[in-house]
């Protein structure tokens, strides 16, 4: 896989696009990047695109690490873009699933656009970050797809 992960300060946004096949070092490796960056906030959105991944080889316990370790705080928004079926990338689609069961605003897309595009109208409709609850508490729970977004099934 080839990855390139892009801290976009001005829109505090973390973009991360990956190509190839998928593997558990390229997460782990693109996290590492992430956190390495001096331009990384926990509370910028996330945007991960998939859309160039032709397959997955990524291990459910690399999946569990990664949400359970997620340096992102409070109440922000995860999009997720894939342009082949959900069974095309299980273990892509196991990451939102268990990402949903720790109630994160996580959401599925075929465009990057799309996904942009929702992360700006999530962001209008949160409170301000000092009203938000620290990232102990709970999130709000993911809400219904809007136009442009994939509904997942829940595997729980």
């Amino acid at each position: 896989m080839s990855t390139l992960v892009t801290i976009d300060v001005e829109r505090k946004l973390v973009i991360t696009v990956c190509s190839d096949t998928v593997t558990d070092e390229e997460f782990v490796q693109a996290r590492k990047q992430v956190l390495a960056d001096p331009a990384f906030d926990p509370s910028f959105d996330r945007v991960w695109d998939f859309s160039a991944v032709t397959s997955e080889q990524v291990s459910d316990e690399t999946i569990a690490h990664l949400v359970e370790t997620s340096p992102f705080e409070g109440d922000i928004s995860r999009a997720v873009v894939v342009s082949m079926l959900p069974q095309g990338l299980a273990r892509v689609m196991e990451f939102v699933s268990q990402s949903r069961r720790l109630n994160r605003r996580i959401a599925v897309f075929p465009t990057r656009q799309s996904a942009e595009q929702w992360i700006e109208s999530e962001r209008r409709t949160r409170p301000p970050a000092q009203e938000q609850a620290p990232r102990s508490g709970s999130c709000r729970k993911a809400t219904a797809p809007r136009h442009g977004e994939v509904e997942l099934a829940k595997h729980d």
